[in-house]
């Protein structure tokens, strides 16, 4: 699941850098980080992509940051969103933890 989600936020990453790339001509990721489109195959721009969404949920850390406002405010909703699903992730598994050392003192007794 945990995989799907970051394959979906990396395309809806890539498709904001291509915008501001195509539409708004302004700063970008992709320019910002010397990505030169054409001269750079797919799958190393998926998998730059797919690292930046990684590292959102993660400790890790990459080079590549949002360079305009759109591409900042969609960072923020999935750090935030990142950040909603580890504490849910630790909070299943600290009850987990609760239940078990509970099940066990039952069976001590």
């Amino acid at each position: 699941l945990l995989l799907v989600v970051n394959h979906m936020l990396a395309c809806i990453w890539y498709g904001i850098g291509r915008f501001g790339l195509e539409v708004t001509e302004g700063p970008n990721w992709i320019e910002a980080h010397s990505v030169k489109v054409e001269e750079s195959s797919l799958g190393w721009r998926y998998t730059t992509a797919l690292h930046w969404s990684l590292t959102q949920f993660t400790p890790g850390s990459m080079r590549v940051e949002p360079q305009n406002f759109l591409e900042r405010a969609f960072a923020i909703v999935v750090l935030v969103f990142g950040l909603v699903c580890f504490s849910s992730f630790v909070s299943s598994m600290s009850a987990t933890v609760a239940q078990l050392k509970a099940m066990q003192a039952d069976k001590s007794q």
